[in-house]
């Protein structure tokens, strides 16, 4: 463990004072839409005594050091995904999983919510014409994450080390001097361009098997010097190509099959890396199939078979069945959709919308209750948003014998809040139907309860839109919080999914014994 720790007051200090040996620059950046035009310091990035040749070096930024994310993190042996479509960062090693968004001054450290320090937000910034790069506060680094950061500012350099990073002298910081030559302030940047020539121009895939995946590194060159390790936490096999860089090839190919999520480069001074992300690794290798070809074969192990959903009366005590009747149809609604993603939870490193799960478990409960007999409607059955108004007045059209809703629950700062509850009407409440929302609200907590072991938070009145524009029973679950780390990560799960499913469609087909739909 590295004992030697930079000072609070020295990093603070440095952030609200002005830093004179920086390398001043003058620089067109992109961000916020827009072209802006940069004056100020440059410094270099060292990290655990190599210096990093990032697209984008750090700079000031509304009296704020901002340094690149993924240069750094990738570094110190933790991962970075970046999200597209969220605008999120994910950063994952076995010390911490950091989830950010863009623009967002909240971050989550091991699922817990915290403030960004400064109210300075993530960016994604760029020099006009280059990459674009997501830039957080190094102040972000040193106290949220436990990165020791210096300032060298006779060097204009920022050095960065991570725990497991052991200087030979604890008595003494490490030098600029001790990494590299010093830069040539006449050049564009305080960074360090090395004399590379052999590039990786492409990187591919090919599904090879149900469970495999070959990728193919082709360069423009010899490849003469690579090296490969697997990392934990989540999984990922790693192969670094000493003193190459990559060429015309993206961040990140989106993979999603045979166990594999995504294939994942980056390179600095030193080497460029591919990063293979995968789920249940069983073996690989890497092999060069011609001087300026290398192909990284993955095996996976095969998924567990999906558990077969069962059918029974609800009651463990006795082997009756019950007789399903097809006339009485039951309306399920997955909870939000579309531009709604609903409550938003992180598992291993993965942002997950409460939008996907409903409409997952909506889709086994239909499974489970059609393969008894059943007739079953749905409110969306893709990433669509009906109203609240839609969702009710289509069972109403349909006469529905019952309609239930499937949520996730969340709350804020509170990581440990967990458990199941079940949500009805007291304006929806009568007996019509032959019995009330409030008997199938407990019908269908006593059977998730038995199904999922979940903590129980009861049955519980609130006059929801969709509940309470109802004619028939209705009822609306919470399977359980998207915020509690076991609970999200058994949510994401399809054994745990049909287990809530199971639950859900017992107690429909309890309560379903007692209805009687009026003509």
């Amino acid at each position: 463990m590295r004992k030697l720790r930079v000072s609070l007051i020295a990093i603070v200090m440095f952030l609200f004072c002005s830093v004179g040996f920086a390398s001043a620059q003058t620089m067109m950046l992109e961000y916020d839409g827009g072209t802006h035009e940069y004056k100020g310091e440059i410094y270099a990035l060292v990290v655990n005594n190599q210096l990093i040749n990032p697209p984008l070096s750090p700079i000031i930024f509304n009296d704020r050091a901002l340094v690149p994310v993924r240069e750094i993190f990738e570094e110190v042996g933790a991962t970075v995904n970046y999200i597209n479509d969220t605008q999120t960062i994910e950063v994952s090693s076995d010390e911490y999983d950091v989830v950010m968004r863009i623009n967002d001054n909240v971050a989550y450290i091991n699922g817990e919510k915290t403030n960004i320090p400064d109210n300075v937000v993530p960016k994604l910034i760029s020099k006009v014409g280059g990459e674009t790069k997501t830039m957080v506060p190094v102040r972000f680094i040193s106290e949220t994450i436990g990165l020791d950061v210096k300032f060298d500012s006779e060097d204009g350099a920022i050095l960065i080390d991570s725990d497991g990073y052991v200087i030979s002298d604890e008595n003494q910081e490490p030098s600029i001097d001790d990494v590299v030559p010093q830069p040539d302030n006449s050049d564009d940047s305080a960074s360090y361009t090395p004399s590379v020539e052999t590039k990786i121009t492409n990187v591919s895939y090919d599904i090879t098997g149900d469970n495999s995946i070959k990728v193919t590194v082709t360069s423009n060159a010899d490849i003469s010097n690579y090296s490969d390790f697997t990392l934990s936490s989540p999984e990922r096999v790693v192969v670094d190509f000493a003193g190459m860089k990559f060429d015309g090839v993206g961040d990140t190919l989106s993979v999603n099959k045979a166990g594999v999520t995504s294939v994942r480069m980056g390179d600095n001074d030193e080497r460029a890396r591919v990063v293979v992300d995968i789920s249940n690794l069983k073996k690989y290798n890497i092999e060069k199939t011609s001087n300026n070809t290398v192909v990284i074969n993955v095996e996976t192990k095969a998924a567990a078979p999906t558990p077969k959903p069962t059918v029974n009366n609800g009651n463990s005590n006795n082997n009756s069945t019950i007789t399903a009747d097809s006339s009485k149809l039951i309306v399920l609604d997955a909870g939000h959709g579309g531009s709604d993603s609903g409550a938003v939870g992180y598992s291993n490193g993965n942002v997950v919308l409460e939008k996907n799960l409903t409409l997952e478990i909506t889709y086994k409960v239909k499974e489970i209750l059609e393969n008894a007999g059943y007739t079953v409607s749905m409110t969306r059955t893709g990433d669509t948003l009906p109203s609240l108004v839609e969702r009710p007045t289509q069972a109403n059209a349909e006469n529905a014998a019952v309609f239930v809703s499937i949520h996730i629950n969340s709350v804020d700062n509170a990581p440990n809040a967990n458990g199941t509850e079940v949500y009805y009407a007291n304006s929806n409440n009568g007996n019509a139907y032959g019995t009330t929302s409030e008997k199938l609200a407990t019908n269908i907590l006593n059977r998730m309860l038995y199904y999922m072991g979940s903590t129980n938070r009861g049955v519980k009145t609130a006059e929801h839109a969709v509940t309470k524009r109802c004619e028939m029973p209705a009822a609306l679950t919470e399977v359980g919080f998207i915020t509690n780390p076991t609970e999200v990560y058994n949510m994401t799960t399809d054994e745990y999914q049909y287990k809530a499913a199971q639950g859900i469609a017992e107690g429909i087909m309890i309560t379903l014994k007692d209805i009687n739909v009026p003509q």
